[in-house]
C-alpha cells in the first residue's frame, strides 16, 4: 500500500510513520531537520506550497493519504483540494475537543453535564472555535494557534467537500516521551523534589479524562489506515479513564513517590491539574471519557504497550533530561 502522511514529524506522526513501515510511505512536511527515517521518502513543503506539488503526487498515487496535521477548515480545504483526485481515501486525525462535552468543559457549552463515555455519534460542540475568549491571541502567544483550532470544521470538510472516501480518528490526551506539552512534567518533577503533597481540587481529583500513549495511538492510527471502514468514525483512548487523584498515584507508583495527595475546594487554582490549555472557568466535574467499542470490535484494536510501561518509559525519559 503507498501512504502519503501530511505532517508525520512529529511527537505522534513519527510513530505513525514507524507502525507504518510495512507499506510504501512519503511524509509530506517543512522541516529539513527531520529527515531521519530510514526506507521513507521526504517531500520538504508547507501546507500552503501543497498545488505544487500535485504533479509528484500524481507520481507517487497514494492509497491512502493521512493528515495529521489539519487544524481547522483552511487547512482541510488544502489537503482536500490538492489530493482529493490522486487518493482513494483519506485518514484524518481529529480530538475529543469536538464532542459537547468538551464545550461544556470549557464553560462555553451550556448544556448539563453528561459523564457518559462519548461515543462516535456523540452530540458535538455548538461553539465553534472553543478556545477563542479564553486565551490570548497575539501573536506573540506560543499558544495564539489555538484560537483558529477547531476539529469540527476540519472534519466537516472531509465530510461535505470531497467525494473521496474517509476516516476520522478522534484522540484523547497523549502522552509519552516526546510530548511537546510535557503533561507529565509537573506532577513528576514534584515527586521529583520530594514533594510530600500533591494538592488537587475535590472535583478535579475525581475528574475522568481520556488518555492514551503515543505508541498506541500511532498503532490505532495504522488500523485504521490497513482496515478502516470508509465513512467510519473511531474513538482511540486507554480503557482505563483514571481519575485524576489515580493518575497521579499510577505517575508516582513509577517515580517511586512516597507522598500523598491532599484536596482544596474547587475555588482554590493551587489544586487545578498543570494542563496549560485548560482556562479558569474549567469545569471538571464535566468528565472527558471515551467509548472505545468500535474500533476494538470492528478493526481488533487492543493497546500493544501495557499501561504501566508506557508510564515506566514516559517517567525515564524525563529523568534523563533533568533539570527541567
Amino acid at each position: 500500500m503507498r501512504v502519503l502522511v501530511i505532517g508525520g514529524t512529529g511527537f505522534i506522526g513519527t510513530r505513525v510513520v514507524r507502525a507504518l513501515r510495512a507499506h510504501e510511505v512519503t511524509v509530506y512536511h517543512p522541516n529539513p531537520s527531520k529527515l531521519m527515517q530510514d526506507n521513507v521518502r521526504h517531500l520538504l513543503g508547507s501546507r500552503e506550497q501543497l498545488g505544487a506539488y500535485r504533479p509528484i503526487f500524481r507520481e507517487i498515487d497514494p492509497d491512502i493519504v493521512v493528515d495529521m496535521v489539519s487544524r481547522n477548515a483552511v487547512d482541510a480545504r488544502l489537503t482536500v483540494q490538492n489530493l482529493g483526485e490522486v487518493v482513494d481515501r483519506f485518514v484524518v486525525i481529529s480530538s475529543g475537543s469536538v464532542y459537547r462535552n468538551y464545550g461544556v468543559f470549557l464553560g462555553s457549552e451550556t448544556a448539563e453535564i453528561d459523564n457518559r463515555p462519548a461515543q462516535e455519534s456523540s452530540p458535538l460542540r455548538r461553539k465553534l472555535y472553543p478556545y477563542r475568549g479564553l486565551i490570548p491571541c497575539e501573536s506573540d502567544n506560543s499558544k495564539a494557534w489555538l484560537c483558529d483550532f477547531d476539529k469540527i470544521l476540519m472534519e466537516k470538510v472531509f465530510k461535505e467537500e470531497t467525494t473521496v472516501p474517509f476516516n476520522i480518528v478522534r484522540l484523547p490526551m497523549v502522552y509519552g516521551p516526546g510530548d511537546p506539552d510535557h503533561r507529565l512534567i509537573p506532577y513528576v518533577r514534584r515527586m521529583l523534589e520530594d514533594d510530600s503533597i500533591i494538592f488537587l481540587q475535590e472535583s478535579a481529583a475525581r475528574w475522568r479524562n481520556a488518555r492514551a500513549y503515543v505508541d498506541n495511538i500511532a498503532h490505532a492510527i495504522a488500523l485504521v489506515v490497513e482496515r478502516g471502514e470508509a465513512g467510519k468514525v473511531y474513538n482511540v483512548a486507554e480503557p482505563q479513564d483514571f481519575p485524576e487523584e489515580e493518575w497521579v498515584c499510577e505517575i508516582g507508583r513509577q517515580v517511586g513517590w512516597r507522598g500523598c495527595i491532599r484536596y482544596l475546594s474547587d475555588s482554590d487554582p493551587g489544586g487545578r491539574p498543570p494542563i496549560k490549555e485548560f482556562p479558569e472557568g474549567t469545569n471538571f466535574r464535566q468528565h472527558l471519557r471515551f467509548d472505545t467499542t468500535r474500533i476494538r470490535q470492528e478493526l481488533g484494536y487492543e493497546e500493544i504497550v501495557p499501561t504501566d510501561t508506557a508510564l515506566e518509559a514516559t517517567v525515564q525519559a524525563y529523568r534523563k533530561h533533568l533539570p527541567f
